[in-house]
């Protein structure tokens, strides 16, 4: 009762310190989504995505994280996606990769970059401007694994180290033993979930996966906003489970619902309470909130421009998996780290090199457990998930690209031989499944990368 009644201080005072603070949700852009039916309970769903994706922090109790050192930003333009003209679904017909991008992908926002940083295009749809941050959803399991390796290389915990080591809550249970390593790599048994509130829309997955989290874990982290109970107190809305005040008491349920399906490392499972791990270990072995840990070890050194934020509980946790709200230059920026090898404009180390080349590179572990379960594998057999990464070789052109991915169009990708960036900050109102790989993958960002390598090389 006492730690609930102290959290609920955190929001009256902003100020927590020079570049972290800790916010109420903004009255007038909760009045301005009413007329919409979107509430913050389910603000989520598929139908809301035009209206909730820029801002989305701001209906939420929010981390807002200031950047220190930021890298020069110059635009040197090359490409203009209104004259890249492309095969249509129609037979005989063509289409502007404009057309395919704010039409059909219905993206809100983007930008392109060349391996030195520099904006080759960007544009700003639906209102949306430079500072607008955009929620990411999954594309944050990138950064986290960034944030997770760069805090493990400070000396605070190892990666092979077993997660019972970092988090009690999993101590006595058939997870104890298991890497840290293979929670980062999404190997590490997980297949089913417990219960979801019912009518849960479950990002509308059915036949294609059991889902990759359940209603009660988003709830106790503050992903649907918190409500005050009897005593007055900010406390997640109750769910599946009743009433879980935090992330803790979710993970104690979660310990007794689920149990392995397999030994570590024999499948891939998209599932994230891997992600969060991840986060918790971070969280406990620095003894700081995610988005302060954040701060310290990636957005203060990473030359990010802007503010980025992050969902939180009345305890300031945040999910780790799927609450980071952030500009689409500063989106871009996290890949033009994984490009230089994890440095930042000034050459200076933020996150390891090695974390880096086994993104690029992957193990025969992720590799064999690639196909085993997920229906990925039947879009993209020449892929793998390393790290909270996605990496694709294209068997046509033979080039290949890693990509952080968020389930409503959400992509930070990074093609391997040229070094180019595409960041696509997206509001699709269908989410993951084949018609999404088609609409962002296969129709946006590979013949954007292809279509930047022959402008280059008609330069050399």
């Amino acid at each position: 009762m006492k730690k609930t009644t102290l959290a609920l201080s955190l929001f009256v005072t902003a100020s927590v310190s020079a570049t972290t603070s800790y916010h109420q949700p903004d009255e007038q852009m909760i009045n301005n989504l009413a007329p919409y039916s979107v509430e913050v309970a389910e603000w989520e769903k598929a139908q809301n995505m035009r209206f909730v994706m820029a801002d989305a922090h701001l209906y939420h109790h929010y981390a807002l994280v200031q950047p220190k050192q930021k890298m020069p930003m110059k635009v040197v333009g090359g490409f203009d996606p209104a004259k890249m003209m492309v095969d249509d679904i129609r037979p005989n017909k063509q289409i502007s990769m404009y057309n395919v991008m704010r039409d059909r992908a219905a993206i809100q926002s983007y930008v392109i970059m060349n391996k030195h940083g520099e904006i080759i295009a960007e544009d700003y749809w639906s209102n949306t401007e430079p500072t607008t941050q955009h929620h990411i959803m999954s594309a944050h399991k990138s950064f986290s694994s960034m944030l997770a390796f760069a805090v493990a290389e400070a000396g605070y915990f190892s990666m092979a180290d077993p997660i019972g080591k970092h988090v009690p809550e999993m101590r006595g249970t058939q997870f104890e033993n298991v890497s840290i390593q293979h929670f980062s790599d999404m190997t590490a048994g997980i297949w089913d979930l417990p219960k979801s509130r019912e009518n849960y829309h479950n990002w509308g997955m059915d036949g294609l996966t059991t889902g990759s989290w359940d209603s009660a874990m988003a709830v106790s982290v503050g992903y649907n906003g918190l409500v005050k109970n009897e005593q007055g107190q900010l406390v997640p809305p109750t769910d599946a489970y009743g009433q879980l005040n935090d992330f803790s008491e979710w993970l104690q349920m979660f310990v007794k619902q689920v149990k392995p399906a397999a030994p570590a490392g024999e499948f891939y499972a998209y599932r994230d309470v891997n992600t969060e791990m991840l986060g918790r270990v971070v969280v406990n072995t620095t003894g700081l909130p995610y988005a302060e840990a954040f701060d310290k070890f990636i957005w203060s050194k990473g030359g990010f421009n802007h503010p980025v934020s992050f969902f939180v509980n009345q305890q300031k946790e945040s999910a780790a998996s799927g609450s980071m709200n952030v500009t689409a230059r500063d989106f871009a920026l996290g890949a033009y780290l994984m490009v230089n090898e994890g440095k930042n404009w000034l050459g200076e180390q933020v996150i390891p090199k090695a974390y880096i080349d086994a993104v690029k590179q992957g193990d025969d572990v992720v590799k064999q457990a690639w196909d085993k379960r997920e229906y990925e594998a039947k879009v993209y057999p020449q892929a793998f998930y390393k790290n909270q990464w996605r990496t694709v070789t294209d068997p046509q052109s033979g080039r290949t690209f890693s990509t952080m991915i968020g389930v409503n169009g959400n992509f930070s990708a990074f093609e391997h031989e040229s070094g180019n960036i595409i960041a696509l900050q997206g509001a699709y109102r269908e989410p993951t499944g084949f018609a999404y790989v088609q609409v962002y993958v296969r129709d946006v960002i590979q013949p954007i990368f292809a279509q930047l390598r022959l402008q280059q090389q008609a330069k050399q």
